[in-house]
């Protein structure tokens, strides 16, 4: 089990990753390859960066009182690189008039976004439960608030989504 000052920086790359990352960060790719259009690329490097994130956590052991978040944010990891995959294969199939493929597709993307809005919230309020249980993790584990609707709200959003 790691201690919580040392599982933060780890954790709060992982949530900075699925929410857009941190502004002045560096690609950590190797660049497009010559015969990969730009939305290939985009999974793909995407992918790669999710895929050594989601590594990482799975290779530590979480503080106990993390242990739910943690298993949301490797989850959230999974499904993120999975939504771009799918993006990337719903616009090749509409550039190449595969239109019935696209539309698939889009249908397969539309369900990884609806189970990933979920594990977010889920996420919100695993992390708000370790607060309340053990005031001071969320600060221990360098995150100073945590943003997010309310679960009534976010039920209600989650209904117009799907």
């Amino acid at each position: 089990m790691t201690a919580l000052s040392e599982y933060g920086p780890l954790f709060r790359d992982a949530y900075a990753a699925l929410h857009g990352g941190r502004p002045n960060d560096t690609p950590s790719d190797s660049g497009r390859r010559p015969d990969e259009s730009l939305e290939e690329y985009l999974a793909r490097s995407r992918g790669e960066a999710l895929g050594r994130l989601r590594a990482r956590l799975e290779a530590g052991q979480p503080p106990q009182e993390l242990r739910t978040a943690h298993d949301l944010l490797v989850r959230l990891l999974a499904a993120a690189a999975e939504a771009d995959a799918a993006l990337a294969a719903q616009v090749e199939a509409y550039r190449c008039g595969n239109f019935q493929g696209s539309i698939g597709h889009s249908d397969r993307l539309h369900a990884i976004v609806a189970e990933s809005a979920r594990l977010d919230r889920d996420l919100i309020l695993a992390l708000r439960e370790a607060e309340e249980a053990n005031a001071g993790t969320l600060a221990a584990l360098g995150i100073e608030e945590i943003e997010g609707p309310e679960p009534s709200i976010a039920a209600e959003d989650a209904e117009d989504w799907v």
